[in-house]
């Protein structure tokens, strides 16, 4: 076939049209061969616009109204088969990537229920056959990206005929998939990358499929049945709220009388998730820890398809740089029933974080289950990975500045809606920014395999971090941490950092140090903070020399040796948090849980419209907004990066988008209608009574695919602005078919697309003091645990073996305690856990212990003499997590006297 259309084909494309047009019952009884024929052309069509187009009205014509020759009685078995000719004789073809473009007549004109349906059809004969549509179906949603989830969910409500009558699609699938022999060599590996039959060697045959004999087509078959059944599981678990999956894996918390929701006859039981997990765990391995071995020999187009070319609608095949070279289908052109090894990575591995993501919020699965420690020399692991860390940072020092640029781009990517090219707003693209947006994905497609071959460890710790155990994580982030601080100064510590700079004569006065000193005043320690030091950027990383002002303006004492700027970290972002106001930055759910306040942009944006402000005005307003969310994210980045603990609990689903905030693509955070409970419990609670509705009464409900955001504060008056849930489709009324799509897109407008701006720009912050790839090691509950310290029982012994003592305290030659540090131990050994934590908040500002115990505290807990007076309290310094006792005497008063200090928060010094 050539690569361009001749002129006898169009001569035939005319031909057509005047059959169509002229005497269209001669199409009517061949409509297979007349689509076959329409898939060619369209292929040799692709570089001829005004061609195209005439051939894609061709494509069109048989699926439109039934030609006026066709009986009523017979209009609707002539469309059934139209659309199923349209389905297996022109999508299925493999190489038709004009489809791909954006705004093709086809995608904007089908009938996607008769399109599905007809795939539905074929999924309903004896199951010898069904297998055949698999690959149709992966077809239909890689060309129909618009129309991806409505596909999904006709598969979803259908059922496949059974000895024991009908069972849902899924499980089908899953009985199917699960006996494979493919399923079963993949959760039997044994972790050799180049024996016969280990996972390398059947991705590498999968996607190149050479023709050998050792690779047949019913190993073809396997894959393609994978594949759908995690692309139709992934939206199944989109889907279901905790309640629809536990109800398989614990089938006793369902009552007798409930009714069986869709949902619910689609779970798993427990068996089977484990079993899925195992297959998961494995193949993902597989896929990240051997890229190297896979993409060896395997053409470049099968690491990751040219997105430019399908953009234009140009296969490789039609290159005449390429001309001759064949697809894994054995034909010219791209093959779009198969993913590339980016795309099947994807899949499997957003599969897998998805279930693992529900056993962390809710473990259900063994306790050492996601582990994969027998793969590694766990001794040599942590050394390893920094090894593979520094060859990484080599080559990315070595990228260009649009490189750097994408790599910031990369959360934008996140909050383009799934079903089109749009941005948070929901405005179009141009064509101009769309072909940028390819370019710089091909460019990010292109670094991330430089960086997974060289370090195959660290793609482990970014994608599965869960198999390995979490100390060693966070032995790792620790010391990534402590090599990018001996990097940027020179191996010296803070302290001999700072004074070098001040004492280099090159330096000019406002120079390096300069810029790291600063004036706070008390009330407005986040403001000034900002105005001295948001041009930082990334150089916050360095030590910080502050000086408190008083509220009557006068400097406060203190020798900041870094106690001084812990305290200014700490008070800046509890201005933050502790703020009241209607228009503050963060606000909190009734489980005290933190997340970025969702109207705030909005709510500035109307009120400036409101003002009457110049558009340049109005801009400056968004833009000093947007950099202050960034700089608290660099602050909070920043206590993360000293190893100081801050004393606020975020909601989960916000830390979700932390520790996804380096990926992209399937992986990054898409929001699930369990994380509504910690956003908005009475919302979470709606939808679920809508899912639960019974059929007949949902559409009195009168709901579309619209959401009204409010814009104003409590107690004023309501004021809100309506957006489309889908673009371009949201006056689609609900019904009982499409309200679980409702629900999945309203969650994820509430938890995604609401509040991107202050999501992205925070994160922005963030992620220039702390690297994406770090935070991607952590699930939400063990990030909540880098910020804030371990929640569990505070240990007496261990604080003891580490705490430091000063003046009359220390420990003299005999290794006796001072009789009232005796007192105190005893005192506090009596304490209960909530006592405890609200001393180790009095001394040391937050009340959980650090993750690797008290031994990693800096500094560690100190306690000094604070003189004869036994009527005075204790008083503490958090800045250097100082606590000055009195020399008491006796047990009681020690007791009375400590417990009134920590509880009332009495005594706090900055000395």
């Amino acid at each position: 076939m050539e690569t361009h259309l001749q002129p006898e084909s169009k001569l035939l494309v005319d031909l057509l049209a005047y059959l169509v047009t002229g005497q269209p019952q001669s199409v009517v009884q061949v409509l297979s061969q007349y689509f076959r024929l329409l898939a060619r052309l369209v292929r040799a069509s692709a570089s001829d616009k005004q061609q195209l187009e005439k051939v894609l009205a061709l494509v069109l014509a048989p699926l439109n109204e039934p030609p006026q020759y066709v009986s009523a009685a017979d209009a609707r078995s002539y469309s059934d088969r139209a659309y199923v000719a349209f389905a297996f004789n022109f999508l299925a073809v493999g190489d038709i990537a004009p489809l791909q473009q954006e705004n093709n007549p086809i995608a904007q004109r089908i009938d996607i229920d008769k399109l599905s349906g007809a795939i539905i059809e074929a999924y309903s004969g004896p199951r010898a056959a069904s297998a055949t549509p698999d690959s149709y179906i992966v077809t239909l949603l890689r060309c129909f990206p618009t129309f991806a989830d409505d596909i999904r969910m006709r598969l979803f409500l259908g059922d496949i005929p059974s000895t024991g009558g009908n069972i849902p699609v899924i499980k089908y699938l899953w009985q199917t998939m699960s006996q494979t022999s493919l399923f079963e060599r993949i959760c039997h590996d044994k972790g050799s990358a180049h024996a016969v039959g280990s996972i390398p060697s059947l991705v590498k045959r999968y996607l190149s499929k050479s023709g050998t004999q050792e690779y047949s087509a019913l190993e073809e078959q396997e894959w393609r049945l994978t594949l759908l059944f995690l692309e139709l599981y992934t939206f199944i678990l989109r889907l279901s709220d905790d309640d629809d999956f536990f109800s398989g894996i614990w089938p006793r918390i369902i009552e007798n009388d409930e009714p069986q929701t869709r949902l619910r006859a689609c779970s798993l039981t427990l068996e089977d998730v484990k079993n899925l997990t195992l297959f998961l765990k494995n193949l993902a391995f597989g896929l990240h820890y051997y890229t190297n071995e896979i993409l060896q020999d395997l053409a470049p187009s099968l690491a990751s398809s040219n997105g430019l070319d399908l953009f234009f609608g140009l296969a490789e095949g039609q290159k005449a740089s390429n001309k001759g070279r064949r697809t894994s289908l054995g034909q010219k052109g791209l093959s779009f029933d198969k993913p590339d090894l980016a795309g099947l990575r994807a899949i499997v591995t957003s599969t897998l974080r998805m279930l693992y993501e529900r056993d962390s919020r809710r473990p259900f699965l063994p306790r050492d289950h996601w582990l994969m420690t027998s793969k590694f020399d766990m001794e040599k692991f942590a050394s390893s990975v920094v090894r593979e860390h520094d060859r990484q940072q080599e080559e990315l020092a070595n990228l260009s500045d649009d490189e750097d640029q994408d790599e910031e781009d990369d959360m934008d990517d996140d909050v383009e809606m799934e079903n089109g090219v749009h941005t948070f707003a929901g405005q179009r693209l141009s064509q101009h920014a769309q072909i940028e947006n390819i370019r710089a994905r091909q460019r990010r497609a292109q670094k991330a395999r430089m960086l997974s071959v060289i370090g195959p460890k660290l793609e482990i710790l970014r994608h599965m971090p869960f198999v390995i155990p979490f100390d060693a994580r966070v032995h790792i982030f620790r010391q990534f941490i402590y090599l990018d601080q001996q990097k940027r100064r020179q191996g010296m510590d803070a302290e001999q950092w700072r004074m070098s700079m001040i004492n280099n004569p090159l330096l000019p006065q406002r120079g390096l140090t300069g810029r790291h000193r600063g004036s706070i005043k008390r009330g407005q320690e986040f403001d000034d903070a900002f105005e001295q030091f948001f041009e930082l950027g990334e150089s916050l990383k360095e030590p910080v020399q502050i000086q408190f002002i008083d509220s009557f303006g006068d400097v406060e004492a203190g020798i900041d040796g870094g106690g001084v700027a812990k305290e200014f970290l700490l008070s800046a972002i509890n201005q933050v948090f502790m703020n009241q106001s209607e228009d503050r930055y963060f606000v909190e759910n009734s489980q005290k849980l933190w997340y970025p306040n969702p109207i705030i942009f909005d709510k500035s944006r109307e009120e400036a419209e409101e003002m009457g402000f110049p558009e340049a005005r109005k801009k400056e307003i968004l833009t000093e907004l947007s950099q202050k969310y960034e700089f608290l994210g660099r602050l909070v980045g920043k206590c993360m990066y000293e190893d100081i603990l801050i004393d606020v609990n975020f909601a989960g689903f916000f830390l979700l988008k932390w520790a996804a905030s380096g990926l992209t693509g399937e992986e990054s955070y898409r929001g699930n209608v369990n994380d509504l409970r910690d956003l908005d419990a009475g919302l979470y609670q709606g939808l679920v009574h809508l899912k639960n509705l019974p059929a007949d009464e949902v559409e009195s409900l009168s709901l579309d695919f619209t959401v009204d955001d409010q814009i104003s504060a409590d107690g004023e008056t309501v004021r809100s602005l309506t957006r489309e849930l889908i673009p371009g489709r949201g006056s689609t009324p609900v019904t009982k078919d499409n309200r679980l799509l409702y629900i999945s897109y309203m969650a994820r407008h509430r938890l995604v697309v609401q509040p991107a701006q202050q999501t992205m720009a925070f994160l922005r912050g963030l992620r220039a003091i702390i690297a994406p790839t770090w935070l991607s090691m952590f699930n939400q509950i063990e990030l909540q645990r880098l910020v804030g310290g371990d929640s569990s029982e505070i240990s007496i012994d261990d604080l003891r073996a580490n705490t430091n003592y000063s003046g009359l305290y220390v420990i003299g030659d005999d290794g006796e305690e001072h009789p009232t540090i005796q007192l105190f131990w005893k005192v506090v050994r009596g304490f209960t856990d909530a006592q405890r934590r609200d001393l180790l908040k009095y001394v040391t500002s937050t009340p959980r212990a650090p993750l690797l115990g008290f031994g990693s505290l800096n500094p560690l807990f100190s306690i000094r003499d604070g003189g004869t007076d036994e009527a005075r309290l204790p008083s503490a310094s958090t800045c250097v997590n100082l606590l000055k006792l009195p020399r008491y005497t006796d047990e009681e008063t020690l007791r009375r006297k400590l417990v009134l200090a920590i509880s009332a928060g009495a005594g706090f010094d900055l000395s």
